[in-house]
């Protein structure tokens, strides 16, 4: 899957409720867990964090996405803003899983940085320390079949023992009209 389709479920989520699901070394296990922080980000996105902010790498401070909910066959636009407390080098990866319903469709590994640059976003590797914000446009194909989807990344520094960069969360219900 590509990284920008990624994003865009990422960004296209319709509702930031709760449900198991279990990565294996998700940083909080399942998602009926109570957390000691809070999962939402300001800017109305229904995208959760799943990952302690205190601890995060980057402190995600900020999303937007217009139209919120987004629309199948639409453009969506993306606006993301926080700080990136340590350089974020080639290497990373990002840990993806999603499913339609109960049904994983996908669960990989990806180069984050190489998928960053293939995503047109407003940001690439290195990542430096400092404020950052990232733009993203996606169309979203007439082709997305109806059902909730719900996608997780989980992004770290390296492959083996990388360190917590962040991780986020969210949910998107496609109806036919």
């Amino acid at each position: 899957m590509k990284f920008s389709n990624v994003v865009t479920l990422l960004a296209a989520a319709s509702s930031a409720s709760a449900f198991a699901i279990d990565l294996g070394q998700s940083p909080i296990g399942s998602f009926d867990e109570p957390v000691g922080w809070d999962t939402t980000i300001p800017g109305g996105s229904p995208i959760t964090r799943c990952s302690n902010p205190a601890t995060d790498l980057v402190k995600i401070e900020r999303i937007f996405i217009n139209p919120n909910p987004p629309a199948v066959g639409k453009t969506l636009h993306l606006e993301a803003s926080g700080v990136v407390k340590r350089r974020i080098e080639e290497g990373a990866i990002m840990k993806v899983e999603v499913k339609l319903g109960y049904i994983t469709l996908i669960k990989q590994t990806l180069d984050f940085c190489s998928n960053l640059e293939k995503a047109n976003t407003t940001v690439n590797c290195p990542i430096e320390p400092g404020p950052l914000k990232v733009i993203k446009d996606q169309d979203l194909p007439k082709e997305i079949p109806p059902g909730k989807f719900k996608v997780t990344a989980e992004l770290y520094t390296a492959k083996e023992d990388g360190d917590l960069i962040t991780c986020l969360h969210a949910e998107v219900t496609f109806a036919r009209k």
